[in-house]
């Protein structure tokens, strides 16, 4: 059934193109295409925006850890005292790695 309607779609397309123009054909699978992107791309940031909200939630806050994050592109240490979230920091275009120290 799928094969059928492709068929005729080519068809269609064909006889539009041949008659009035080829934009007439491409314009609209062109706006699709860019609605398709377009909504795909608002749903990754809503998506991204609701992954951080619960990460931030779920964050321990006053622990007795010291956190060290640390980048293995140019060595730059940073130590986190309160973690407000629970990724890691980026540095070098990149995350860092986590090194934890227990206090005494």
């Amino acid at each position: 059934m799928r094969w059928l309607i492709l068929i005729v779609a080519l068809v269609v397309a064909g006889l539009v193109g041949t008659a009035f123009g080829w934009q007439w054909v491409f314009a609209p699978l062109l706006a699709y295409a860019l609605l398709k992107w377009s909504i795909a791309s608002l749903r990754v940031l809503v998506t991204d925006a609701k992954h951080d909200v619960e990460e931030s939630k779920a964050a321990p806050v006053g622990t007795d850890e010291r956190i060290l994050f640390w980048c293995e592109e140019c060595g730059t240490e940073v130590l986190l005292l309160v973690r407000g979230t629970s990724r890691a920091p980026s540095h070098c275009g990149q995350r860092m790695n986590e090194r934890t120290e227990i206090l005494n």
